[in-house]
């Protein structure tokens, strides 16, 4: 009997709309048997806990739509919503055994399955999205390690995500480090790790659930999210106080393939979802420019109040951290190259800040030159 991955995959087929609501091992044995729409025609299943409105949906909208003409309607996408088919930290797994032919793959959902992607959340690194999403590309190509792990898995990264750099939204003001000693602040990832040198609690909770933690006073605060981020959550209107702590891009998704369903396309098709994934980068940071811009709109019409921390205390809270040799020390222990990622990781920054200026939006917002 052929693998499950094989027989979901018979004639290079997506799955089925069926399999897709159902997700069992059966209903894929059972209904990828046939073909869809044709020997020439894939219908391709994407699953993301992002909502149909967010920057990184409309993204892969944009995409969706780029490669349907590239194959004059030959591959088409169905996008399910907000983790309406698979959870978010079974993306990966999902993608390789069936239950989705392409994902959104978070880093903080990828610690299992894509250890070396979690780079990308080490905080302090950059304050540059553009160069950010870049640097994801650029390691896929480049670092034997961190294509590694995407291999192991059976999938193939077509291209990053947008997401800003974090921002710290707070009931109370907050004018430097010291103020947030002893607030409890929902976050996520490696920041976390920064909070708690910081004597901040950090606490794990969903985005969905941070409007009425708030409001309820359960947390003080949030971060490890970005400001493109607030109107989906509710936060653009309701919070007070806006800190740019300094921390920059401190996490970040990708859409992924199964590597075998995109071997067993024709060329043509391929190249179509290459071409369309060239404009990832450039697509998101639009995408993310403009809910960016109505969060700032939004905050500023209800009176928020906006703070940075000072440089020096940035880099007294980067070294007290130490976040990139936890991290190295952390994978290494396991196997991992890590130190070689880590490298080519600032390496790649380093010559992709010099060719880039674009500034972020929180950035722009808080100079009062919103995009």
């Amino acid at each position: 009997m052929r693998s499950l991955v094989s027989r979901a995959r018979a004639g290079g087929r997506g799955l089925t709309a069926g399999v897709a609501a159902s997700g069992t091992a059966l209903a894929v044995l059972t209904a990828c048997t046939g073909t869809v729409g044709g020997d020439d025609t894939y219908v391709l299943h994407y699953t993301t806990y992002s909502s149909p409105t967010s920057d990184q949906s409309r993204t892969v909208q944009r995409w969706a739509e780029e490669v349907e003409e590239l194959t004059d309607g030959g591959v088409t996408v169905r996008l399910h919503y907000s983790e309406s088919l698979v959870d978010a930290d079974e993306a990966a797994q999902a993608t390789l055994d069936g239950r989705a032919d392409m994902s959104q793959v978070g880093s903080i959902y990828a610690a299992s399955d894509l250890p070396m992607f979690t780079a990308v959340e080490l905080p302090f690194e950059t304050s540059n999205p553009e160069v950010q999403m870049t640097a994801i590309e650029r390691l896929y190509e480049e670092n034997a390690t961190y294509r590694e792990d995407f291999d192991r898995q059976g999938v193939r990264l077509l291209f990053p995500l947008p997401l800003g750099i974090a921002l710290i939204g707070l009931q109370e003001e907050a004018d430097d480090l010291s103020d947030l000693r002893g607030r409890s602040i929902r976050s996520g990832g490696l920041t976390s790790e920064a909070l708690l040198t910081a004597g901040a609690n950090p606490v794990a909770m969903t985005a969905t659930d941070i409007y009425e933690s708030m409001s309820r006073g359960v947390v003080d605060g949030y971060t490890s999210l970005a400001l493109a981020n607030l109107p989906t959550f509710g936060l653009s209107r309701t919070t007070p106080y806006v800190m740019d702590p300094g921390i920059g891009s401190y996490s970040s998704s990708i859409v992924v393939i199964n590597e075998e369903l995109f071997q067993s396309m024709p060329e043509e098709y391929r190249q179509a979802l290459l071409e369309a994934s060239e404009r990832g980068v450039p697509n998101g940071l639009e995408e993310m420019d403009a809910l960016g811009e109505t969060a700032c709109r939004e905050l500023r019409d209800a009176g928020a109040e906006f703070t940075s921390l000072p440089e020096q205390q940035v880099s007294d809270w980067k070294n007290e951290t130490g976040a990139a040799e936890d991290w190295v020390e952390r994978h290494e222990a396991r196997g991992y190259d890590a130190r070689s990622v880590l490298d080519d990781y600032r390496r790649i920054i380093e010559e992709e800040t010099r060719a880039s200026d674009y500034a972020d939006p929180l950035v722009a917002c808080m100079e009062g030159t919103e995009k």
